[in-house]
């Protein structure tokens, strides 16, 4: 039998020491929350909050009004990615569950970045009136038409040096399983030998196990010299390396994650501000990014062939290339803009004030 703890509502049974201390740690970030809340000498205009940790302590010293729950993901959607025995122990998640039915119910205003995201939040009992879209927007950086190029600081100097020979298409984003990374290094194998002069740029985050596993993958296919992995890099270094870019690819696969859940791949957006088109999944939460064949091109998610016969389509058509390019920075001037998404939260802000006494 597990040793187990009781955090107030919440009881934490130690399957795992990370697992316990990744609640600790939240349920500890609560408690600080309230004391901070109580120690102020006036009640905030307005507070947000992004998970119902810091959310179930905030509503109960301040209420609903001028209170605003950003939902990008919710816990018992979440930790069953990371710590699969959470999703083993009913009575925990529906303790979880308990918490964010409270936020939800409670916070005079609710936002989400996707059509998707709001979908699973209207099953979970939340009126759907209550509920506004506000995707993700990309910093004006990426809108420049000539990116800042940084001093040489660091090894992003290189790539950028790097990318200026050849051809290239890249990925940026996370290695987590739902993105797909692993088919487009398998889509990229069965094409690669046809064009000697491009090289695939992957941009990822810091060294985990997956980053070990997707070298393994690489040598494996004999794509050591066709591949270059790189860290993850700031902003402007981005918006560089994205200009250098023939296209940016989203694989992202059929799973909950995706297709139930809900994302605004914010990859897709800066991709799209900088003038880059992207080759995404075919999926309802790239659909609303992207119109295929005018701002980019949607392929049928999981499937190696479709991929790469996507990936050829793209190499071998400047054009279509160029002609993408233009209606990415068209739709993104449009559509995902910081004024366009400050807009948008007005509007959510203000609500929370005239719909609460």
């Amino acid at each position: 039998m597990p040793a187990l703890q009781r955090e107030g509502s919440i009881v934490i049974w130690r399957y795992k020491e990370a697992e316990a201390n990744m609640l600790r740690r939240a349920l500890g970030f609560g408690r600080f929350v309230a004391s901070r809340l109580l120690s102020l000498r006036s009640r905030p205009g307005l507070a947000l909050f992004r998970d119902p940790w810091g959310g179930r302590p905030m509503l109960r010293v301040l209420g609903s009004h001028g209170t605003v729950f950003e939902v990008n993901g919710l816990p018992s959607w979440e930790l069953p990615y990371r710590y699969p025995r959470f999703g083993r122990s009913p009575a925990l998640r529906e303790k979880i569950k308990d918490l964010e039915r409270f936020c939800l119910d409670s916070a005079g205003a609710v936002f989400t970045v996707s059509n998707v995201t709001r979908e699973a939040l209207i099953q979970q009992g939340v009126t759907p009136s209550r509920i506004s879209v506000v995707p993700n927007c990309a910093s004006e950086v990426f809108f420049e038409s000539e990116p800042f190029e940084p001093p040489v600081l660091c090894d992003s100097f290189d790539l950028l040096d790097r990318l200026k020979g050849g051809r290239w298409f890249g990925y940026i984003g996370s290695l987590h399983p739902w993105q797909g990374v692993e088919l487009l290094v398998d889509a990229w194998a069965q094409i690669e030998a046809e064009w000697p002069e491009v090289s695939f740029l992957i941009v990822c985050g810091r060294r985990t196990p997956a980053i070990r596993r997707l070298k393994k993958q690489i040598r494996k296919r004999g794509l050591t010299d066709r591949v270059l992995l790189h860290p993850a890099i700031s902003a402007e270094r981005l918006a560089a390396v994205l200009s250098r870019l023939e296209f940016t690819c989203a694989p992202l696969l059929e799973t909950a994650r995706n297709v139930v859940q809900g994302c605004c791949p914010i990859k897709i957006v800066e991709s799209m501000a900088a003038g880059t088109p992207a080759l995404a999944s075919d999926l309802r939460v790239t659909r609303d990014l992207i119109q295929h064949d005018v701002d980019g091109l949607l392929v049928r998610p999981g499937e190696v062939r479709d991929w790469a016969l996507a990936l050829r389509r793209l190499l071998k058509d400047r054009a279509l290339r160029r002609r993408l390019g233009r209606g990415a920075s068209h739709t993104a001037q449009t559509r995902f803009t910081s004024r366009v998404m400050f807009d948008r939260l007005q509007t959510v802000f203000r609500s929370t004030f005239m719909g609460s006494p």
